[in-house]
């Protein structure tokens, strides 16, 4: 399905053209690469022991990336919202399996685009080239940022940094997931609410 330009959220718009400087014509060839892809609420966009052939930019919608453990838990590293790109980047440039599932939790919005579609685009737009690594140090960032908190923060205080930096996503995302991505139980997470909640 193609985009329709009135369509796009304009960060898609300034990444290409302000960030990494595209002429409109550049822009309007990686455009066409993009195809539309709608995902309903809790369907798969990736799972685990696949290869990770293509990528794609949220326009519309929430998902979640996670793990399973040992237990058979959902471990969640992070959730994607708008403005988010989706993929398992580590298979996306090994082409070796994947061990991380994504999967929507509204319904999604997507601009995707093939591995083999994003390798051209790089050879006749060098200025492409710059996505990788704005991307990735961004990304080893917040996983760093992630791992520390889990390995030095109470989950109280996670909670609490989580409602302070994104207080939307409890209206977005339901507790049992929350409590995935705090790393403890949905009942632990529910009286530590409530005991917050007592406070004010």
């Amino acid at each position: 399905m193609t985009i329709g330009e009135a369509d796009i959220n304009p960060e898609f718009v300034m990444l290409f053209k302000k960030t990494f400087g595209f002429t409109q014509e550049e822009y309007e060839l990686l455009l066409s690469r993009f195809v539309l892809k709608k995902i309903c609420k809790k369907d798969f966009y990736l799972r685990a022991g696949r290869v990770c052939s293509a990528k794609a930019y949220i326009n519309k919608g929430c998902a979640k990336t996670f793990v399973i453990d040992e237990h058979g838990h959902q471990r969640i590293m992070f959730f994607s919202f708008e403005d988010w790109w989706l993929a398992d980047f580590e298979s996306f440039y090994s082409e070796k399996s994947g061990i991380k599932f994504i999967q929507t939790i509204e319904d999604c919005e997507l601009f995707e685009i093939s591995k083999k579609n994003f390798l051209e685009m790089e050879d006749k737009i060098p200025k492409l080239k710059q996505w990788y690594p704005v991307k990735i140090t961004r990304t080893t960032i917040a996983a760093m940022k992630r791992m520390e908190e889990i390995k030095t923060l109470t989950p109280e205080e996670r909670y609490l940094n989580l409602s302070k930096k994104h207080p939307e996503i409890f209206h977005r995302v339901s507790l049992q997931d929350i409590a995935a991505y705090l790393n403890i139980e949905p009942q632990s997470l529910s009286r530590m609410r409530k005991r917050l909640a007592s406070r004010h």
